[in-house]
């Protein structure tokens, strides 16, 4: 059995940036994370530069929720570093997932 998540991101960005071309350059650098992990899929970045917001999503899959959130978390870190963003405040594994399991729906299909 597998577990699906989509997992979303939010985050506020320093008001010197150029949100849209920063937008693409992850776009395109979390495109490249679905190349090499084959259970991250169907990632998206969208930005609100009145507001200083940029979101990121992506479903992942993994044997149970643990994995799928790890997969998630990786893919999305390797990402933003990928376009120098450095990422020292990331929450560990642990506090991810008790972020996840606040709001934890199951359904069964």
């Amino acid at each position: 059995m597998s577990v699906a998540v989509h997992s979303h991101w939010t985050f506020i960005a320093n008001a010197d940036l150029d949100l849209f071309s920063l937008g693409d350059k992850i776009m395109r650098a979390m495109l490249d994370q679905e190349k090499c992990t084959s259970t991250f899929v169907d990632s998206a970045v969208s930005v609100d530069s009145a507001r200083g917001l940029m979101e990121i999503e992506a479903d992942t899959t993994g044997g149970d929720l643990s994995e799928a959130i790890a997969t998630a978390q990786a893919a999305v870190r390797a990402a933003l570093h990928e376009v120098d963003i450095a990422t020292p405040d990331w929450p560990n594994h642990d506090d991810a997932l008790s972020m996840v399991l606040k709001d934890f729906r199951t359904v069964q299909v």
